[in-house]
């Protein structure tokens, strides 16, 4: 409990540096897509490939994507159904808005600076799922609503995947274990030293973007998209734990994931589709903050 308690503060401490070095003015929020990048398209694959080139993946443990799916298409199937008196707009929100889980950018270095590289591989296995449905069924069904054409094209969901580099990173190297095939040494060290930044980057990204900002019309409704997508966690979890034939490590990182952030693309996504970014942005906010708590907690609990 207590080596939880100091990681917790350790990596809280990290994003309290990134929101004060920028309400210092040493940095801003026009910063946030340069860390996004360099986090998202270098150090978290480099840090995914060193874990993954060591691990032990079965066919088994590819369940974890069916996990990551299902999830992020329950809840986008809730949302589009809760904004359906409020118009096709709502409903895209909804989609975009209360599945999805910020892996990447958060629950990937959260749990790697808890549990370690088993643990990051593990979520990457649930993020193969919720990138797919996320990133492409969720962003295409939000399109498919807005524009009346109820779909999109599967060429255009290809694309979008493949724009993916953490994605395209799967591509490459679940097949390769699966394979029982290991990358070169020197290749390994240097993905290792790369992906060594990963958690201090991500976690100081976060809070140079962290926003609370908010008109007060708006509380409400971010609470009841709020309220549900925590509903959907409890019970996502409790499923897991008492129903799935899995091992306790497994269990544990399943859990904590269902209480990640939403993913940080919602608000870009939401763009997209006409959708209100400011309340976005907002429930994204919420959703760290409510993650540093309670991702720890479920660790302690259940660890």
């Amino acid at each position: 409990m207590g080596d939880v308690l100091v990681q917790a503060v350790s990596l809280v401490a990290i994003i309290g540096l990134g929101f004060t070095v920028k309400r210092i003015g040493w940095v801003s929020v026009a910063h946030f897509p340069v860390l996004a990048t360099i986090v998202l398209r270098i150090t978290l694959p480099a840090a995914i490939i060193t874990g993954f080139n060591d691990f032990d993946l079965t066919w088994a443990l590819l369940s974890l994507a069916v996990v990551g799916l299902v999830a992020n298409v329950v809840q986008q199937g809730t949302g589009m159904v809760m904004g359906r008196r409020r118009g096709r707009e709502a409903q895209a929100f909804g989609v975009l808005n209360i599945g999805s889980y910020n892996m990447g950018a958060f629950a990937m270095p959260y749990l790697a600076g808890f549990m370690g590289p088993q643990a990051l591989v593990l979520a990457a296995l649930f993020d193969v799922g919720n990138a797919v449905a996320a990133a492409g069924i969720g962003y295409a069904w939000a399109l498919g609503l807005v524009t009346g054409e109820g779909r999109v094209g599967f060429g255009t969901f290809l694309r979008t995947m493949l724009r993916s580099t953490i994605f395209v990173t799967y591509l490459v190297m679940v097949p390769l274990r699966l394979l029982d095939l290991s990358l070169p040494g020197p290749v390994v060290e240097l993905t290792a030293t790369i992906g060594a930044a990963n958690t201090f980057l991500a976690m100081f990204m976060i809070g140079v973007g962290l926003e609370l900002r908010l008109s007060r019309a708006k509380y409400r409704q971010a609470l009841t998209y709020l309220v549900v997508r925590y509903g959907y966690a409890v019970v996502f979890a409790l499923g897991t734990w008492l129903l799935l034939p899995v091992d306790t490590e497994v269990k544990v990182v399943l859990c904590m994931v269902f209480f990640a952030p939403i993913a940080a693309m919602a608000p870009g996504y939401t763009a997209e589709a006409r959708g209100d970014v400011e309340l976005s942005t907002f429930m994204t906010s919420v959703t760290i903050i409510v993650g540093m708590v309670t991702m720890p907690v479920v660790l302690a609990v259940l660890g």
